[in-house]
């Protein structure tokens, strides 16, 4: 059975520096427009490295409805800057097609990030129609989500956008965020949304500032979407919305599994405004006509809910057990820890898996992968081969060049806006492979800090999951697995949110038993690394200056 990753390894091996860093090989089009089309010829996928499976027929019951027999589950992935869609055999999980389709968020003033919606749904249109193309124009009976959180919609009575998205990377609402954290107690917080602050990420205060600055808007407004819901309206018809992206808004209570009434009363939401919530593998409805003609699949597919990308990818990766961990190294890092007990502010985000009865903990570094590129463009070096090699010519621990990596200030645990980054130890006798090498050792140590933090939370982890561009070198993984002495994987399917959302949308359907039943179906691993405890007293050692470096410069950054 050939894995996805497989097919790169053969073709792609000079693939350029920012698809890498995007974890992907997938063929992507240019930034959509509104009015771009949807019914132009569509590339084939040949670099997914999956063919469709041959010689199974669907089974068609007498009520009209497709058995996982030769059927196929779609998992669509809403991101920042594209839309990713998967389809998926529905018995084997194999990958039979993928496809993005990109976007530019826009920025009308500084730190204010918006996107119409109509862009989101032409771009969910259009790596449909490529995947399923790619796949083999098989039928789809069961529709996934997995998304970004934060990112929102003002709907009016026509269930109508009135004005762009205000995605979730945007920071005008500082002010509003400040006013809500003093109007609500620290310890209601923790224990209402698991954090004792708002910040400017969340939608609650960017929903105040919409209220206080656009009452025109704020005065038709009848609905506010998620960017989840607003997809699966236009799917199905019908409003519902996950508990894990709500959650991102700081308007759920999770202590009851709904909609937060003294965070609504300070932000000014009617709670009819609200879509009603549920669970990922919940039905939100049927595929429409109107929307099936436009994605070029068949009427009466199951659409179900989904979560948060990062848990849908955990789902995908196999990370169903307390133990596990999957991360994705890309432009950013995020680390999921599973666990069977909740970790309030114990350094990372908490909450609840999508898998029933498990927790998570999250942690993040803003900048990762990225720093590859920032430092190319800097030396004028060639593409990713060409600095992992050079990257391997330095020793571990580089000679005591120390990156600090955090160029855009620390998220977990300290969430520091005033760290900043840079190379410490910097001497004569330091070239440029110590340079190339010092970021890959930095986003090595960010992993073992990670994972630490969990320790420290009371779940150990046996075994972590890496996604992304940096999983596709064995050098680099190996690499993580001796800096974080823990045993590394990497899956088969490089696309775990894509495959995380198709498994929700197996469940709903009904072909599944259960998202854990699903991801220990589907789940593939490609390669795995044993830490080589040769390497481990150096390993420590260049960590541990790590740790000193940024202690002297930014006392309590790393907790």
């Amino acid at each position: 059975m050939r894995s996805c990753t497989h097919a790169w390894r053969a073709t792609n091996a000079h693939i350029d520096l920012s698809q890498w860093l995007r974890g992907t090989d997938t063929p992507v089009r240019a930034p959509l427009r509104a009015s771009d089309r949807t019914d132009a010829p569509v590339n084939d996928t040949a670099g997914s490295g999956v063919p469709p499976l041959r010689g199974q027929e669907n089974t068609r019951r007498e009520d009209g409805s497709v058995s996982g027999a030769g059927a196929a589950l779609m998992g669509i992935d809403l991101g920042t800057t594209a839309v990713k869609v998967g389809i998926f055999d529905a018995q084997s999980g194999e990958m039979l097609g993928v496809a993005r389709s990109e976007y530019s968020p826009t920025s009308p003033r500084a730190g204010w990030m918006e996107l119409e919606g109509e862009t989101y749904w032409r771009a969910v249109v259009e790596a449909t129609r490529e995947a399923h193309e790619a796949a083999g124009h098989p039928e789809v009976i069961g529709i996934g989500l997995s998304s970004q959180g934060q990112t929102f919609l003002p709907l009016d009575a026509d269930l109508q956008p009135l004005r762009p998205a205000i995605v979730w990377l945007d920071t005008r609402a500082e002010d509003e965020a400040r006013r809500i954290n003093d109007a609500v107690a620290a310890d209601e917080l923790r224990l209402r949304r698991g954090s004792a602050a708002v910040n400017t990420i969340d939608s609650a205060p960017k929903i105040l500032w919409l209220r206080e600055n656009e009452p025109e808007t704020w005065a038709q407004t009848r609905h506010l979407v998620m960017l989840p819901d607003f997809i699966g309206l236009r799917l199905t018809g019908e409003l519902r919305l996950d508990l894990s992206n709500a959650g991102s808004t700081a308007m759920v209570d999770r202590t009851q599994d709904d909609w937060w009434q003294e965070m609504l009363d300070v932000v000014g939401v009617p709670r009819e405004w609200l879509s009603p919530l549920g669970g990922p593998g919940e039905p939100i409805g049927q595929l429409a006509g109107e929307a099936a003609d436009e994605l070029g699949l068949r009427e009466g597919a199951t659409v179900s809910l989904g979560c948060n990308d990062q848990l849908a990818g955990a789902v995908g990766a196999g990370n169903i057990a307390p133990g596990l961990a999957s991360g994705t190294v890309g432009t950013a890092m995020a680390i999921v820890v599973t666990s069977a007990e909740t970790h309030a502010d114990e350094g990372g985000f908490d909450g609840r898996h999508a898998v029933p009865g498990l927790h998570y903990l999250l942690t993040y570094t803003k900048t990762s992968g990225v720093l590859l590129t920032w430092l190319r463009d800097l030396l004028g070096a060639g593409d990713y081969d060409t600095l992992l090699a050079e990257a391997q010519e330095a020793p571990l621990g580089c000679d005591g060049l120390i990156c600090l990596p955090h160029f855009s200030g620390t998220a977990t645990p300290s969430f520091r806006s005033d760290v900043r980054g840079g190379f410490v130890g910097m001497s004569l006798g330091h070239g440029r492979s110590h340079m190339i090498r010092s970021v890959i050792e930095a986003v090595c140590f960010c992993a073992r800090q990670a994972l630490e933090l969990a320790a420290e939370a009371g779940q150990p982890v046996a075994e972590l999951r890496v996604l992304g561009g940096a999983a596709r070198s064995d050098w680099w993984m190996q690499l993580m697995a001796d800096i974080t002495r823990t045993p590394l994987s990497v899956p088969g399917c490089p696309d775990a949110a894509v495959l995380g959302a198709a498994i929700f949308g197996g469940v709903a359907a009904g072909v599944l038993d259960s998202i854990e039943a699903g991801s220990q179906r589907f789940y593939r691993a490609d390669r795995s690394f044993t830490p080589d405890e040769t390497h481990g007293e150096a390993g420590d050692a260049a960590y541990a200056a790590y740790r000193a470096a940024m202690e002297r410069l930014y006392p309590g950054a790393l907790g």
